[in-house]
Parts: structure tokens; sequence; C-alpha cells
């Protein structure tokens, strides 16, 4: 199933993106097994994903982004097309659950606090664009507001959130990114930081309504204009043709002994499980070519 993202506009100053990400995140959890904290810190970098991906112009743009905070998680890639579609993985998806005093998860503590957030994006330059910030918490959506801050001098807020059923799935999910242009005046900036301190708890504000219904919620009363609205969802975009990259690039000799070794090559996409199985004649007809 899909998840559904919509854009809005306000006063010709502000924007306002929200992704209802449900499906994206129980995609992720049915792909790789994810515990409870596991399956919340993914789940907000995937939902930032969308948000961003949806910001790029062209069909072609890519973003990836990797979050390293040195935490017992691991590191986690997140990836998005200009579609807003979504993929992703973490280093150690069975890391074991880590609660706060108030007995909420532990995502800081899980991603760790001591490191960075690197974005790149392709946008059909010479070179992609890189962009790298230091954590500053390790609870997603904090890290990624401090990184457009910083590396790209672009204020915004950000806000991401995934409820859970009491297992390891997730019962609501869902973000909002709001961005500021050049043209804001500070009366109505000071207005919509007013509203964003008061967006906690995110993952309930999407528990049963769609990103439309969150956007007016709060940001009703300065009349919105809805611009946009897409389905976005986990969608890998792995293909033979790429994995037949990866075979050739490890040469002719190599290629030939991990099949007199193990009777075939075994190539398993990390975003999305899929395995590719490459046998003698596969091999040689590759490497023919």
């Amino acid at each position: 199933m899909a998840s559904i993202y919509t854009k809005a506009i306000i006063g010709n100053a502000i924007t306002v993106s929200a992704v209802e990400s449900k499906d994206i995140v129980n995609k992720a959890i049915k792909i790789h097994k994810l515990s409870p904290v596991a399956a919340v810190a993914l789940g907000r970098a995937l939902t930032m994903a969308c948000l961003m991906g949806k910001e790029m112009k062209n069909a072609d743009d890519y973003l990836s982004a990797t979050i390293d905070g040195g935490g017992p998680l691991g590191k986690i890639t997140v990836c998005a097309d200009s579609f807003g579609n979504v993929k992703g993985d973490v280093i150690n998806p069975a890391c074991e659950t880590m609660l706060k005093p108030d007995g909420t998860l532990d995502v800081g503590a899980a991603v760790g606090r001591d490191g960075s957030l690197t974005v790149i994006r392709d946008i059909g330059l010479k070179q992609p664009y890189v962009g790298t910030s230091r954590l500053i918490g390790g609870e997603i959506a904090n890290d990624f507001a401090y990184y457009y801050a910083k590396s790209e001098q672009q204020p915004c807020g950000v806000t991401l959130g995934v409820g859970l059923d009491g297992g390891a799935r997730a019962k609501s999910a869902g973000g909002v990114f709001v961005q500021v242009m050049p043209n804001c005046p500070e009366d109505l900036l000071f207005r919509i930081e007013t509203v964003m301190y008061a967006m906690d708890e995110m993952s309930y504000q999407f528990d049963g309504s769609t990103a439309r219904e969150v956007i007016t919620r709060f940001f009703g009363e300065f009349n919105p204009e809805f611009v946009a609205e897409a389905e976005v969802e986990y969608k890998c975009n792995c293909n033979k043709r790429k994995i037949n990259r990866i075979v050739v690039s490890l040469g002719k000799s190599e290629a030939d002994d991990i099949i007199a070794e193990n009777g075939q090559i075994e190539v398993c996409c990390h975003f999305c499980g899929k395995k590719y199985v490459y046998r003698k004649q596969d091999v040689d007809k590759l490497f023919a070519k």
C-alpha cells in the first residue's frame, strides 16, 4: 500500500509538507525484521527522506542520507527519488530496545550522539552535492533541522514520529517539514515557530489522520493553499543490470573462485532482501559480454 504526501503554501512565504508514512515504515519493519527502537529510528529517517525527495525538481534526481552516531544501532542509510519513494537499512536491525526514564524509547542512545549526518544529492550536475553536519541528539528530526541550518543555510522545522502497536509494528507514522522562504515576514515566522513548538508526539497526530488533516489541524489558521498530493511508498530500485555490475566488479578470477567453493554467487540487496543467484553458466555468459 502507498502512503500519502501533501504539500501546502502559507502566504507565499512558508511551505509545509507532510506525509503519513505508516505503510512505508511497516514495509521496512517486515523486510528488515526491525526491533522496536530500530523501527522507530529507521522509520523516522525514511519519513524525512520522503519529504526531502519530494523537494527535488527533476525526475532523475536522487538523494541518500546516512546517520552515523556511533551507537549500538549502527549506521542508518536512507534513499529517496524525486517522486518521494524511499528505501533504507540499518546495520543492527535487531538492536536491543533502550528506554528513557519515562519509559519511552531512547532513540538517541540507540543511534548515538557522537557522529554525523551526511546527505548526498545527485541532481544532474557533474558531481553530486554532498553536505554534512554533526548530530545534536540522535533523535533524527532535530538532527535534520540542524543539518539544513548549518549545511544548507536554510531555516526549517522538522517533526517526525513513529508509534508502535505494542510490538514492532507501526500503528501510526508521519512527519511535517516546514521551510521558510527568504521573503517571510518576521511576524509570520514567529507565529509558525510557535505552532511548531507545540507539535510534539507526532506519532499520535498521524494516528487515524491524513497528512492534509494534520496540516489543517496545526496550520489551518494561516489558510494554507494545498498545492500537491501524491502517493509514496517503500520501493527498492535494485535490478538485474545493477547486480550484474556488482558481480563483474569482482573480476573473473574471484567470481570463478566463489563458484568453485559455493557452487553459485548469491547477492542479496540490503534494502529489499531480494536475492540474485548466479551459477557458473551465468557468470561465464556475463563475462563473455
